[in-house]
């Protein structure tokens, strides 16, 4: 609860203004209740009993139905029915605007939830992803966010509106007549522990439900991501299996779930109902006895007030099962939010550019660095690499032999917590991440596009780039010529994830988002692996003038990218094998040259 309390904490005017509407709409409907008594009296004649008023309300009853019966019973009835209207418009007026403000709260509550959500998402560190299932991450912008709405912010609003309610009617039925007040509050106890019975399994059952939706998600995603593996292997009817036991399990317990949840309802409407029976025959008995002035009219004022209730103390119930079912949701909302973060924050020093004052002449350094996903899963072993400004160093190896993980920890994808990552001989720990990120460049080896033009995709990092500057970074990564040809040239919406493209021509847009960027150091890893023979002798010409001067870290299995490098680094198993120029490991006649002749030979 008090992570709900939190976020609605801004809202708290509005929540005020809410429950006095409330307080209003409820006031006019007890007016409405209580007029009752005088429509007795002028329809079937005043019954005076001779008994005296003994409360403000029947004294304020008597003086209206004085005033009403001087107009005579028939104009009486007239005006007492604009009476009426005028109560229930008014009671109506201000339950609207109490739904407004609500309704207000409500949906900015969910906003600034799924800003704090989208926020975390985007600083949540890599490794976070490597553990998560992605259909339980979006489950929590999805059926979580749903959940949590109705279940308890919804449930909120039936709480607060309820217990305002119940209490000015009690306040009121306690008014009129206290022994038959505390003989309905003697009884509701037992509608109370009876409903929480039935709610107090509720929240286990909804978080299962809610972890099994997002294993739902995870399978839906994985399928459809997949499908051409599927489709290729004939593995449908087996995709299907998988569905459907896990599509019935889960409506399994969605059905137990919500057996729990319809059965608070018809239960306390059930008790409610007794309780009514009890006060019509306990009541009729005190009006027998003329106890404490409750006269006829009065009690049919009562027994009315007190249905009217029913209603209130029926949402109130309810309320308490959603808000088990809701608080699971809101758990699992809470438990995202509340995962460690990277810190983005940028320090208040900046370099200017083109200075060297402060700066070391090796660009980036790695000392005795040691990595591993797994705890006793090694990576990388001592890995020991200097990089001097303005050189290219290439990182070659087999597959998983631990390159690309060397650029995630430069770029501190992954901390690293063996040795030590140097940027201009200052480590790499202590610099703020959007710092360290925005002197780097990144061309990832699985190119990511966006729904959006080819100018915005290549101006993703740098979104006030002009039109000539964008040209001029699709020039250099050999792109500019089928954009050209394209139907809207670089206005054209490449579709999903680049959909519409090839993927050397992915590849080469993403190249030229890099370049665009101008950063200090350019990693390329694997940024020529889905071009052709052509395009990408075309695209290493380019690199060749783009790199020169520049720190660049390229990496990639195909060896003729590097041969130009001014050092070249083999790795195997985590660990260096050879370091040297393209001349030195060929000389060598290790590992590198045996890569080369193996590639020669395809």
């Amino acid at each position: 609860m008090s992570f709900t309390l939190r976020n609605l904490k801004p809202y708290g005017a509005r929540w005020a203004l809410y429950t006095l509407l409330v307080v209003l709409s409820v006031i006019f409907t007890m007016s409405t209740a209580l007029s009752v008594a005088d429509f007795l009296k002028i329809l079937f004649g005043e019954n005076d009993t001779g008994m005296p008023s003994v409360n403000l309300v029947a004294k304020a009853l008597e003086g209206l139905y004085a005033w009403l019966i001087t107009f005579g019973r028939k104009e009486a009835l007239i005006l007492f029915s604009v009476i009426i209207f005028v109560l229930y418009s008014l009671k109506n007026i201000f339950g609207y605007l109490a739904a407004v403000q609500i309704a207000v709260i409500r949906t900015r509550v969910v906003r600034d939830l799924r800003n704090k959500l989208f926020r975390k998402a985007m600083r949540l560190p890599l490794s976070y992803y490597d553990r998560a299932r992605k259909g339980d991450v979006m489950a929590r912008f999805s059926s979580d966010m749903v959940e949590y709405e109705e279940g308890v912010l919804g449930s909120l609003q039936s709480l607060l509106s309820s217990v305002i309610s119940m209490v000015l009617f009690l306040a009121m039925l306690v008014y009129l007549n206290v022994k038959l007040t505390l003989f309905v509050l003697l009884m509701l106890p037992l509608v109370a522990l009876v409903v929480a019975g039935i709610a107090r399994r509720l929240k286990r059952t909804s978080q299962a439900v809610q972890e099994m939706n997002s294993r739902l998600i995870s399978i839906t995603d994985e399928t459809m991501g997949g499908l051409k593996v599927i489709k290729a292997y004939n593995a449908i009817d087996f995709s299907n299996r998988r569905f459907r036991q896990y599509n019935r399990d889960y409506t399994r317990r969605r059905n137990a779930m919500y057996r729990r949840i319809d059965a608070a309802s018809p239960v306390s409407e059930f008790l409610g109902s007794v309780i009514v029976i009890g006060i019509l025959l306990f009541g009729s008995w005190l009006v027998m006895n003329g106890d404490n002035g409750l006269t006829s009219e009065l009690f049919i004022s009562y027994v009315m007030l007190f249905v009217l209730m029913i209603p209130p103390a029926k949402d109130l119930t309810t309320a308490f099962s959603q808000m088990r079912k809701g608080r699971a949701c809101a758990d699992r909302i809470e438990a995202f939010l509340n995962e460690e973060e990277e810190e983005y924050e940028m320090s208040g020093e900046k370099r200017v550019a083109g200075s060297s004052e402060g700066v070391s002449s090796t660009a980036v350094e790695l000392q005795h660095v040691n990595f591993s996903y797994n705890e006793g899963v090694p990576v990388l072993k001592d890995i020991n690499i200097s990089v001097p400004r303005g050189t290219t160093l290439a990182l070659v190896g087999s597959s998983g032999s631990g390159k690309s993980t060397i650029a995630d920890l430069i770029c501190r994808f992954y901390e690293c917590r063996e040795g030590k990552i140097l940027l201009d001989g200052k480590s790499i720990a202590d610099m703020p991440l959007a710092e360290l990120r925005s002197r780097i460049g990144v061309v990832a080896q699985d190119t990511l596009l966006f729904n959006d033009t080819v100018a915005a995709n290549i101006a993703f990092g740098r979104p006030g780039a002009s039109r000539e500057e964008i040209e001029q970074a699709a020039r250099a990564a050999q792109a500019h010529e089928f954009i050209s040809a394209m139907p809207e040239g670089y206005d054209t919406n490449i579709g999903e994830g680049g959909g519409m493209l090839s993927g050397g021509q992915r590849q080469r847009i993403s190249i030229a988002r890099a370049l665009l960027r101008n950063p200090e150091l350019l990693i390329l890893d694997e940024a020529t692996s889905a071009l052709d023979t052509e395009s990408e002798h075309l695209l290493q010409a380019t690199l060749g003038e783009v790199l020169k001067g520049r720190t660049a870290i390229v990496i990639a299995h195909r060896l003729s990218t590097v041969a130009g490098a001014d050092e070249i680094v083999v790795l195997d198993h985590g660990m260096i094998v050879e370091r040297g120029t393209h001349e030195e490991l060929m000389a060598l006649g290790g590992r590198y040259k045996q890569m080369v002749l193996l590639q020669s030979l395809d």
